[in-house]
C-alpha cells in the first residue's frame, strides 16, 4: 500500500470515529420525503400538460397560449356551363365599357370612330346572346363588366390614354393609336377566350355559340391591325397555305379546314401612355379569363 492509500484510508477512519452514535434517520427521512415531494409533483404537472395535448383534460386553459381562429372553408365554385357564360358576358361588357368611354371622349374620329361604332353595336349584341343562354340554362345573368379584368386592366390603360391629372398621369400624345391598341388586345383577348371555352364547355350547343362569337371577336382584331399596320396587309393570294389545302386554280377557296387549335392564347402585350423621362411608355399583359377572374354564381352573394 502505497503512501496516498494510506491517507486516503486515515481520513476515512476520523470520519467514521466522529461520526459513530448519530442519528441520520430524520435527515435521510426529510431529505427522501423532499425528493419523492419534488418527483411526483413534476410527474403531475407532466401529466397533466401530457392530458391538455391530447384533449383528455377538461381544462381547456392549461397549456394554452391562445385560442386558434376556426379555419374558413373555401367556397365551393365549380366551373360550370354558367360560370362561363357570365365570364363571357362580362367580358363583352368590358369591351362595351372601353368603346363608349372612348366615343364619348371623343377620341375618334372618321374610319376609326365608325369602326368603333359597328364593334359596340356587336359586343351589346353579344352581351345579349350570352346572357340570354345563361338564363336559359337556369342561371343568373352578369351585365356588368369583369371585376378584375376592369381593375387590372381597363380602368388603368384608359387612365393611361386620358390622363388623371390627380394622380400625376399626364395624357397620351397619340389617343389614336392607343385606343386602337387597346380595342386590338381587347378584342384578341375576347377572341381567345371563346377559343379556350369551346372544349371546357359540357353543352355540344353552346360550343357552337362560342365558335361564332369567337369568329366575330377575331374579325374585329384582324380589321383594327389592318389600321395599326396596314403595311403588313397582304390579300388572301399571298397567304402561306399548307401544300395539303392547295388547290390547282387561281380562284382562292371560299374557305379552308382548320385542323389544329388557332388563334394565340398567350397575353396580349400592349404599350400605352405618354413616355415618362427616359422615354419608357406603360406596357401591360392582356390575359384570358383564369380561375380568379371567372365570374363564378356565388359571387352574386357578396
Amino acid at each position: 500500500m502505497n503512501n496516498s492509500h494510506r491517507e486516503e484510508l486515515h481520513t476515512f477512519s476520523k470520519i467514521v470515529k466522529a461520526t459513530q452514535g448519530a442519528d441520520f434517520g430524520s435527515a435521510v427521512q426529510s431529505s427522501l420525503s423532499r425528493r419523492r415531494f419534488f418527483i411526483a409533483g413534476g410527474a403531475t404537472i407532466s401529466f397533466g400538460a401530457l392530458l391538455a395535448a391530447c384533449g383528455g383534460s377538461t381544462t381547456t386553459d392549461i397549456a394554452r397560449i391562445g385560442n386558434a381562429p376556426e379555419k374558413t372553408k373555401l367556397v365551393d365554385a365549380p366551373v360550370t356551363d354558367i360560370a362561363l357564360l357570365r365570364t363571357a358576358t362580362s367580358l363583352e361588357h368590358n369591351a362595351i365599357f372601353v368603346y363608349e368611354a372612348v366615343v364619348a371622349a371623343g377620341l375618334l374620329s372618321g374610319d376609326a370612330a365608325t369602326l368603333a361604332a359597328r364593334f359596340l353595336s356587336d359586343h351589346k349584341a353579344h352581351a345579349e346572346a350570352t346572357a340570354s343562354l345563361t338564363e336559359k340554362l337556369g342561371g343568373k345573368a352578369f351585365n356588368e363588366p369583369n371585376p378584375r379584368l376592369q381593375s387590372i386592366y381597363i380602368e388603368p390603360a384608359l387612365r393611361l390614354i386620358t390622363g388623371d391629372e390627380a394622380n400625376g398621369i399626364p395624357a397620351t400624345d397619340d389617343p389614336v393609336a392607343d385606343v386602337l391598341a387597346l380595342a386590338y388586345a381587347l378584342e384578341t383577348v375576347a377572341g381567345s377566350t371563346y377559343q379556350v371555352y369551346v372544349p371546357m364547355l359540357a353543352d355540344p350547343a353552346l360550343r357552337g355559340a362560342a365558335i361564332g362569337i369567337g369568329e366575330q371577336e377575331a374579325r374585329h382584331a384582324a380589321v383594327i391591325g389592318s389600321l395599326l399596320n396596314p403595311s403588313r396587309l397582304v390579300s388572301s393570294f399571298g397567304l402561306s397555305i399548307a401544300a395539303e389545302y392547295q388547290e390547282e386554280t387561281d380562284v382562292p377557296a371560299a374557305a379552308y379546314a382548320v385542323p389544329t387549335a388557332f388563334g394565340t392564347k398567350a397575353p396580349v402585350p400592349v404599350t400605352l401612355g405618354a413616355a415618362n423621362e427616359s422615354g419608357i411608355r406603360t406596357s401591360l399583359n392582356l390575359e384570358t379569363p383564369s380561375l380568379n377572374s371567372l365570374v363564378y354564381e356565388y359571387l352574386d352573394g357578396e
